[in-house]
């Protein structure tokens, strides 16, 4: 008989095995409720990071969006030449997200954009427009013109803005003449253009609407991101059932 054999009081048979095998199980059982504690952790973790997006998402479209749009407050552009142009708005939307199936996304599907411009002399009235490059380029060849080389938004949603001056000799015909822009507004007071944006390159064009020298504008941007809202209801939902998954694997981990 060896000396650490445990015998049963009643009937004397040995349940030395039977110790170990309970122990192996005790502890067999203690590492899965580690690693259920570990996973269940680690969901949560998730659930809490798509809860803080899409609640991110929902105060910003609520909370910062006009008429939908994300806004940025008034600036005011002045230039003693022609025009103002943002150059190089290149928008290739497809070579990211390619095709899906039998539909083609446009950039217009994901943002619409707003611009809103007013004059700072109540005598002159505004144009706004927005080109293929090769037209502007063509239209604004040899002509005197600011371009817009630092064109970015604070965080206190405010513009900064950068100009290049380019040089010439040409008077240019009113924008308003031209019958090359993609999308334009002009007239009197304040003017709003709304662009669904389409795959290309383009300029944005501010001018005075006769085409006079000496532009002084007011000019505020928006966009408008149509699944927005949609995204911060995905996260939402998501993180909701993340969290309830994750509750119950850390319930049955610490559950004995």
């Amino acid at each position: 008989m060896k000396g650490d054999e445990t015998f049963c009081s009643v009937c004397g048979a040995s349940v030395t095995g039977a110790g170990k095998d309970i122990e192996a199980r005790v502890r067999k059982t203690d590492g899965t409720r580690i690693i259920l504690f570990v996973v269940g952790g680690f969901i949560t973790l998730i659930a809490v990071g798509l809860l803080l997006g899409g609640g991110v998402l929902f105060w910003v479209n609520t909370r910062h969006t006009v008429d939908g749009f994300i806004t940025t407050s008034s600036h005011p552009l002045t230039t003693a030449s022609y025009a103002m142009a943002f150059q190089h708005l290149n928008i290739e939307v497809g070579d990211v997200v390619g095709d899906w199936g039998v539909w083609r996304p446009s950039p217009g599907d994901f943002v619409t954009i707003k611009i809103t411009v007013s004059s700072n002399h109540p005598s002159t009235n505004v144009f706004i427009g927005i080109a293929k490059a090769s037209d502007a380029t063509s239209y604004l060849s040899d002509v005197e013109y600011d371009e817009l080389t630092r064109f970015s938004v604070s965080s206190s949603r405010t513009l900064e803005v950068e100009y290049t001056a380019h040089s010439g000799v040409t008077i240019p015909s009113a924008p308003t003449t031209q019958t090359f822009w993609t999308a334009s507004r002009h007239g009197a007071g304040t003017q709003t253009l709304e662009w669904s944006p389409e795959a290309g390159n383009y300029w944005i064009v501010l001018m005075n609407e006769d085409g006079s020298k000496g532009v002084a504008s007011t000019i505020s941007l928006g966009a408008k991101i149509p699944m927005l809202s949609t995204l911060g209801s995905l996260l939402l939902t998501g993180g909701i059932l993340a969290l309830i998954i994750g509750g119950i694997i850390i319930y049955f981990g610490i559950r004995r």
